[in-house]
């Protein structure tokens, strides 16, 4: 079991751009590297964590035990009204049939999770396929079952953070200040080329011309970062306008923009 204790994040060192140079050492015992273990590890350990946006408005998010977000809520006007939201997910989120896939523009999958009356209370990450969707959901109900609630640490400037995902492929993440995750990757085969995908981030995404703003089928928005050759380097959560989206892509442009000095 104290394997299963590991931590699973580690922070990418970032010195040259406006993000956290801290460094987490990477710490993944080669012993749990098994569907099994990272399923107890990632329903014993899971979390919820709530931030305030700019607009004031208070929003949580659902974290695996290794730190993949695995769902996200939408804005409430008040922290009360937030945590009425976590109650209401840790009722109806063990629930599977309280979860329904949707499609996005380019083919990509999510999911909702819907509480009784048939409101929205949790949006997942973007996936590949409605398959890896499906599996998600899985993990989720396991999740949902074991969590505690966690206001992440204040920030003074953004962090990327590498990871083991629920399926076993690696990958990273990008915090804002404030503690909202703005971008998840693709998946990586191994820690290093999650790393070097956080370089390809901290390259591209200084460029406008490499986001763009879709559309979900729902109304939602989203976007995406390539790189050079085409490729999409990450995604962003799911948003519920197109301005709201832009605004994204405007929050990592600025979070990976060169320290002044540096």
């Amino acid at each position: 079991m104290n394997r299963i204790l590991v931590l699973l994040v580690s922070v990418f060192a970032i010195t040259a751009c406006g993000v956290d140079s801290a460094v987490v050492a990477d710490d993944i015992d080669s012993d749990i590297d098994t569907a099994a273990a990272m399923d107890e590890l990632s329903a014993n350990r899971g979390r919820f964590e709530t931030f305030t946006a700019s607009n004031g408005d208070t929003y949580f998010h659902l974290l695996a035990g290794n730190g993949e977000k695995v769902l996200a809520s939408q804005g409430y006007a008040s922290a009360s009204s937030a945590a009425a939201g976590i109650a209401s997910v840790k009722a109806n989120g063990t629930v599977a049939t309280a979860y329904e896939i949707r499609e996005a523009s380019d083919g990509s999958s999510y999911f909702v999770l819907k509480a009784g009356n048939g409101a929205i209370i949790g949006l997942s990450e973007m996936y590949v396929s409605k398959a890896n969707a499906e599996r998600a959901i899985e993990s989720v109900v396991k999740v949902v079952t074991a969590t505690t609630l966690e206001t992440p640490a204040p920030l003074t400037v953004g962090r990327f953070e590498v990871f083991k995902g629920l399926d076993g492929k690696n990958y990273f993440h990008l915090r804002a200040k404030n503690g909202e995750i703005v971008l998840q990757s693709q998946s990586y085969t191994t820690n290093a080329k999650a790393k070097a995908g956080v370089a390809s981030v901290q390259s591209n995404g200084l460029v406008a011309a490499r986001y763009t703003v879709l559309a979900a089928v729902d109304g939602r928005y989203y976007f995406t970062l390539k790189a050079t050759n085409g490729q999409v380097i990450a995604r962003s959560q799911l948003y519920s306008t197109k301005y709201s989206a832009e605004r994204g892509v405007e929050t990592v442009i600025a979070l990976v923009q060169p320290v002044k000095g540096n």
